[in-house]
């Protein structure tokens, strides 16, 4: 991506004076600067990544016979766009993707676009419909063929996390968990070449399984999953993407350390709630703080240490005032 990304003023010098030639190159190398092939890099900016899919819209749609590469373009800008938390124009968007007069949708392409429906309809709090087409996406992996090396767009893991995600908004949280679990086990069944394309799934996955067991009461069910979900958290996942991955360490060790709050280890709840605020307060997970701060004041309250637990019930006191 890189590469492509420094390379880009050659395309747009060609599809500028060549457009039925440069124009084709242009809106393929804008297209996969917006979503790298390869996971574990270091990505651009959310807004970055907009101006490069809106760009591929306006390329392909002033082609002749760019319906195809419009209706990628849109599906694209779907993604870019919940990138940057605006969710009702990308489920506009991915309607788009999908109603290109003349385009010739892929059974990948078209599985992706509703895939990012759901996701954008659950931000936008729309959950009866994200519901619908969360199930629709799922659905639509699970039939299609082996997709070609073009025509990989999105996963069966990723869609399967996102009905997960939005069953758990639904209400539904055990045929939330039982979609996690049937998730996990896909992905755990995956060969290294496969499960390098959803390095950042298996993480969300397990964590947020974690989270949904506690929610069921299936504490020690969540404490046996709690050692995989740690391991998939760290790494170099975790160094690519801090701002997802600091998060989700932090509700992880929260999560897990309710669990053994509630199964009657105090010690090891104190253990994995230290963690987590100590992970909460690197500079990308100061949104897991107030989460990990009162977990710990809990904690230190079951094992009798109150001047601790003062000290951090005022510091969770000032930053909620703040």
């Amino acid at each position: 991506m890189g590469l492509v990304r420094i390379l880009l003023p050659l395309p747009r010098a060609a599809a500028k004076w060549a457009p039925a030639r440069g124009g084709p190159l242009l809106g393929a190398g804008l297209l996969h600067c917006v979503m790298p092939g390869w996971v574990l890099l270091r990505i651009p900016s959310a807004a970055r990544r907009l101006a490069w899919a809106d760009e591929a819209v306006a390329v392909y749609g002033s082609l002749p016979g760019g319906a195809d590469g419009l209706s990628r373009a849109q599906a694209l800008r779907a993604y870019a766009l919940l990138l940057n938390d605006r969710e009702e124009e990308a489920c506009a968007a991915a309607d788009a993707a999908l109603a290109v007069p003349d385009a010739r949708l892929s059974p990948a392409l078209t599985a992706f676009a509703v895939h990012l429906r759901a996701q954008a309809l659950v931000e936008a709090g729309r959950i009866e419909e994200a519901v619908t087409a969360a199930r629709e996406s799922v659905e639509l992996y699970r039939a299609q063929p082996a997709p070609g090396r073009r025509e990989r767009f999105g996963t069966l893991p990723g869609a399967l996390r996102t009905y997960g995600l939005v069953l758990a908004a639904a209400g539904r949280r055990e045929e939330s968990v039982a979609v996690y679990e049937e998730c996990a086990a896909f992905l755990a069944a995956m060969s290294l070449r496969e499960s390098a394309r959803v390095a950042l799934v298996r993480p969300r996955v397990l964590a947020e399984l974690v989270g949904g067991l506690r929610a069921l009461g299936r504490y020690e069910d969540a404490l046996g999953v709690g050692p995989e979900a740690r391991e998939a958290a760290r790494g170099a996942i975790a160094w690519s993407v801090p701002g997802i991955m600091l998060p989700l360490r932090a509700r992880l060790l929260v999560d897990l350390a309710r669990c053994h709050s509630a199964t009657g280890a105090p010690a090891e709840a104190r253990v994995c709630a230290v963690e987590a605020v100590a992970e909460a307060r690197k500079p990308h997970g100061a949104s897991a703080l107030p989460a990990a701060l009162d977990c710990l004041a809990d904690v230190l309250g079951e094992l009798g240490q109150t001047e601790k637990e003062s000290s951090t019930r005022r510091e969770l006191a000032q930053l909620r005032d703040t």
